[in-house]
């Protein structure tokens, strides 16, 4: 999970360069209207938490650390974001897309509400709902949340007072424990509550850990990060007052914690709070409500455990039923889940000294098999919730998908459990580019693409989630191209030191390693000619030539004529041509990218350029926020007044042979988002609104190669998003 950060702080930095101003552009089509989902892929970030409703059957919520909330509910059939509305181009609310914690009403289970906050330093806003989500009331109480921050796998350290339903009651990472009285409108900080926690890793304070309610008392239990052990405290008077427990385990930290309605308050500890900082060990306990007694109740089942816990959940039909799961045990199955039927007594497993007791079904998302012969349960896995309605079912994140039991109790009688995959609608990935070829016939890839944690996907079919012979695996990329005339040819780069390109010539279900060369740099750009007959990469260094082959990547050759780290684009209809930006000049091959000559132009030296479907010469480029064409091979530019970009790229026409089709992210009349022009530029229409915004936007942005209308665009965090024109 080490790439997420890093594509967290690539769209940080490029967010923050992207200041751009109005312009006079005119709206095109003002009856056009857009559909959007996703590209289907499966998940793909940290799922860091989830939240069955207990009264309404089929309620479900799901939490990420930088792609936002979800929910699930009976006759969707499927994860639905609900926080689409936050963030977007120009935004500077893109903070917000991090959701800390969430709360369910269990009285009014219309009410939903979270602390939203990806980066400590950045400003965070609690969200407040009352029609499940759909719409939002923002409030901002001048505290941050840390979503992405270490030890966001904590929780929930927001919860819903069950007896006074409009009393809310919120944990903090800095400025301890608060409260509202009237159902999210107004915050006051709980100044009776007497921590804050003096815990940190990774110079992040831990804080409140998590606020659990007694179900048949209804006393308060707030869990703050302790170094001394003494972690918990109790009010039995609505917070007016606070009773610590007894320390217990100094060095270790309760991250999640569930009260069973006879009296015991289970604990899942590690010795971090996880997940950056991994935990190396941990205990099970549970505290005596009754006889105010902790009893160490780990679970010994042979595993060869190591690490901490994670999640701990309590079966609402049977209080003596618990699950909880290991956190950073790195074992080649995978996070381990127990189960108790006896308050703890004894423990199965999913795998213990006997064997594995479990089978995965990943058939709808076959890619999570990572080239095993059967997946791994998943890693990072924080939290895990049983359905209060079914007890065979329970859901757990992971940090790349969400899991679901299809007959947990099936460990009882030693027969083996059924995870499935239930990621559905969920995508949560940060991605960096994309490329849609054509693909009329369907016998190549509709989309490539490359991304933070999961290198990147051929997608035969953007409405199917890829299968594992699809899927890259291999580092993490900077850069992918296809050969357009021949678009089963494809190749991208990554960071991997000892293979930094990679090339397919068969669409996708194999990529090969090309020959290194000892240039000193890794990852950099990548070109393949129409034909796919040459291609060029640029590693990223300031020491490096920039390379050319025409056997695939056996053999290498200086490219003449060019500077360090051009940016490069082929003639989508002449495989001789290859043009080039560095230094502020534009260059052009007439011979495949074995030599390069100045064109004349000069542009600026963060340019980037386009060429055009069955338009040979024609060049477009971005520079800075200005976007400009050529119909001479680069030789001379025009500027387009209209529009101030961040991104732009081009997909099918209407109509065959018209002019491709126009996209772009940035500013036409002073208003933010995501536009297409059907004319070159001349006129433009913005194709989303404020419902949806989708988060941090990553600049990049293109049209499918085939399909009239159909756009792509890349988040950090929100997947692929994908917009049709609605019917």
């Amino acid at each position: 999970m080490k790439q997420k950060k890093r594509a967290a702080a690539l769209s940080l930095t490029l967010g923050m360069l992207a200041g751009l101003s109005a312009c006079d552009g005119k709206q095109g089509d003002a009856s056009l209207s857009y559909r959007w989902g996703n590209v289907a892929i499966g998940g793909g970030g940290y799922v860091t938490g989830i939240t069955y409703n207990p009264t309404e059957e089929g309620l479900m919520y799901a939490r990420t650390d930088m792609g936002g909330a979800y929910r699930w509910k009976s006759g969707d059939n499927q994860w639905v974001c609900i926080t689409d509305h936050l963030g977007g181009v120009n935004s500077d609310s893109w903070n917000l897309n991090g959701v800390e914690s969430l709360a369910t009403d269990p009285v009014e289970p219309n009410r939903v509400y979270m602390s939203c906050g990806t980066y400590m330093g950045q400003p965070g806003a609690i969200l407040c709902s009352d029609d499940y989500g759909n719409n939002w009331k923002q409030v901002d109480i001048g505290v941050t949340f840390g979503a992405n921050n270490s030890g966001r796998g904590a929780g929930e350290r927001m919860m819903v007072d069950p007896k006074h339903n409009s009393t809310v009651y919120l944990g903090t990472r800095s400025d301890g424990l608060w409260r509202s009285k009237d159902y999210g409108a107004n915050w006051e900080q709980v100044s009776s509550f007497p921590v804050k926690g003096n815990y940190s890793q990774e110079g992040i304070s831990m804080g409140i850990l998590w606020v659990e309610f007694d179900p048949v008392s209804g006393d308060i239990y707030v869990c703050a990060a302790m170094k001394d052990g003494q972690c918990i405290y109790t009010s039995s008077d609505q917070g007016e007052s606070w009773e610590a427990l007894p320390a217990n385990e100094k060095g270790m930290y309760p991250t999640q914690a569930g009260i069973s309605s006879n009296g015991y308050l289970y604990l899942s500890y590690s010795d971090t709070c996880g997940p950056n900082t991994s935990c190396k060990n941990g205990k099970v306990y549970r505290w005596s409500l009754a006889d105010k007694k902790y009893e160490d109740i780990t679970p010994q089942v042979g595993d060869n455990h190591y690490g901490g816990y994670g999640g701990v959940s309590i079966d609402a039909k049977d209080p003596d039923t618990v699950v909880v799961s290991s956190l950073c045990f790195w074992d080649g199955k995978g996070e381990n889940l127990y189960r108790t039927t006896d308050g703890g007594k004894t423990w199965k497993a999913l795998y213990d000294e006997s064997g594995s007791h479990y089978q995965m079904d990943v058939t709808d998302a076959q890619w999570l098999n990572w080239g095993r012969e059967q997946p791994q349960t998943g890693w990072w896995v924080s939290d895990i919730e049983i359905n209060p309605f079914n007890s065979d079912e329970v859901t757990y994140g992971t940090g790349a998908t969400v899991y679901t039991t299809v007959n947990m109790t099936a460990l009882d009688n030693g027969g083996d459990v059924t995870i499935k995959f239930n990621a559905y609608g969920l995508e949560e990935n940060a991605v960096f580019k994309m490329v849609s070829p054509p693909h009329a016939d369907g016998s190549t890839p509709q989309l490539y693409s490359i991304m933070g944690d999961l290198t990147g996907f051929s997608h035969m079919d953007v409405n199917v989630r890829p299968d594992d012979a699809h899927f890259m695996k291999e580092g993490v990329p900077q850069d992918v191209d296809c050969a357009w005339l021949n678009p089963n040819v494809a190749a991208y780069t990554s960071d991997n030191g000892k293979m930094p390109v990679r090339i397919t010539l068969d669409g996708g279900k194999t990529w090969n390693a090309c020959t290194a060369l000892g240039t000193g740099g890794t990852s950099g750009t990548v070109a393949l000619s129409a034909n796919g007959s040459t291609m060029l990469w640029a590693p990223n260094s300031t020491k490096a030539e920039t390379y050319v082959s025409n056997d695939n990547g056996k053999t290498w050759y200086v490219a003449n004529g060019l500077g360090f780290q051009p940016k490069m684009a082929a003639d989508k209809v002449n495989p001789s041509k290859i043009y080039a930006a560095c230094g502020g000049q534009v260059f052009a091959s007439e011979d495949g990218g074995f030599n390069f000559a100045p064109t004349g132009a000069l542009v600026s030296d963060t340019t980037t350029l386009y060429t055009v479907d069955g338009r040979e010469g024609h060049v477009w480029a971005l520079s800075g926020s200005i976007i400009m064409f050529s119909q001479d091979g680069g030789k001379t530019f025009e500027n387009l007044k209209n529009f101030n970009a961040r991104a732009m790229g081009f997909g099918a026409p209407k109509n065959a042979g018209d002019y491709p089709v126009l996209y772009a992210m940035g500013s036409s009349d002073n208003v933010n988002g995501i536009f297409r022009s059907a004319d070159q530029g001349k006129t433009w229409q913005r194709i989303n609104d404020d419902k949806h915004q989708f988060g941090n936007i990553t600049p990049y942005i293109c049209g499918d190669g085939s399909v009239y209308g159909k756009v792509y665009f890349a988040t950090n965090g929100r997947g692929i998003v994908m917009g049709d024109i609605a019917e």
